[in-house]
């Protein structure tokens, strides 16, 4: 897996001030900005949008927050600003409107994402790259392409809003902290995704037993069902609000938190998987070590045949948006388009 020359980064540096840029100031930039002035987990933050003064007006609603918060230099920059960041958050796109064909909600999104990192590139940007816009995996993707930057290096949120979502639901049905939960969603964050029931643990448990320890009635059909619920709960909230940005906003500050302190956490972040794994050229969720620089290692996850044919499936549906992007690179400029090009893609 590439690593990073640690003379050519500040990254490594323990008296550098931590800085976090904030690409799109709509619900999730915004909200996202706001996590992380309450979490006090970056110095700097750095909010960058095309409309400037929305940016301007946010950064001194923040303001506002830090007295009752965290102290943090709060300001409304631009592309440049990227060069010296820790980690650069993409939040910027369209959310996807009900009812709406998905190849034109990735169309429109493609289409604002490469602008951004055309943009980010062109100041050779020394940290991490996380990539919230949707949909994620096959963006994230996308930007490790259109970026040139290590394989590492470029992270997505993935499914560690619904490992969160799947873990809470089961703490919930039991009756007990969500932190004696261990489960994952992987794959896809969306319809293909995979609940890993084989190894779910509750206090070192498997959810059967856990529940039979309690007398509550547990089988293959209620942690279906809970994983179902799982999987449905942001169309819920989309359909009552009109968006999430709450629960991706925290978990976004949970992935930075882990690169700036470099906790070597584990968590279900999308990125390039190893071909070792034998997915194919994609981006997924899996388990992964994150830490100051980006993804350590991508973890295998022990899982039974079905939850195995699925993630291959979940891949495969991945592949095939994919390949509609390159497709589409290669009919716009086939000499340039970077995305129609081949890059290794270890990341072990």
């Amino acid at each position: 897996m590439p690593t990073l020359d640690p003379a050519a980064t500040p990254l490594n540096s323990a008296t550098r001030t931590a800085r976090v840029a904030v690409v799109g100031t709509g619900y999730v930039g915004a909200t996202t900005a706001y996590a992380l002035l309450i979490s006090g987990a970056a110095a700097e933050i750095v909010l960058i949008d095309r409309d400037h003064e929305r940016a301007q007006g946010h950064v001194l609603d923040l303001k506002d927050a830090e007295l009752f918060s965290h102290t943090a230099r709060v300001v409304a920059g631009d592309f440049s600003d990227c060069a010296t960041a820790d980690v650069i958050i993409l939040t910027a796109g369209v959310g996807h409107r009900p009812g709406a064909p998905r190849l034109e909600y990735l169309k429109e999104n493609a289409s604002i994402v490469k602008g951004i990192v055309d943009e980010i590139s062109k100041h050779n940007p020394c940290g991490i790259l996380l990539v919230a816009s949707n949909p994620v995996d096959v963006l994230t993707y996308a930007t490790w392409k259109w970026s040139g930057l290590p394989v590492n290096r470029v992270l997505g949120s993935g499914t560690i809003l619904d490992t969160s979502r799947f873990r809470m639901r089961l703490a919930e049905y039991c009756g007990i902290s969500p932190n004696n939960v261990h489960a994952y969603i992987i794959g896809e964050h969306g319809e293909s995704q995979v609940a890993v029931l084989s190894s779910a643990r509750i206090a070192r448990l498997t959810p059967e037993e856990f529940c039979r320890e309690l007398q509550l009635p547990c089988n293959d059909d209620t942690l279906k069902n809970i994983a179902q619920s799982a999987r449905l709960a942001a169309a819920e909230i989309i359909k009552s609000k009109g968006a999430t940005y709450y629960g991706i906003a925290a978990a976004l500050v949970r992935i930075v938190q882990a690169i700036l302190r470099n906790e070597h956490a584990v968590l279900t972040v999308s990125s390039v998987v190893p071909e070792s794994m034998g997915l194919g050229d994609v981006a997924l969720s899996l388990p992964a070590i994150v830490g100051r620089e980006g993804i350590k290692r991508v973890l295998p996850v022990s899982l039974n045949s079905t939850e195995s044919q699925a993630l291959h499936a979940s891949s495969q549906v991945l592949k095939t948006y994919i390949a509609t992007l390159k497709e589409d690179a290669a009919k716009q400029d086939p000499a340039k388009e970077d995305m129609a090009k081949e890059k290794p893609s270890s990341a072990e």
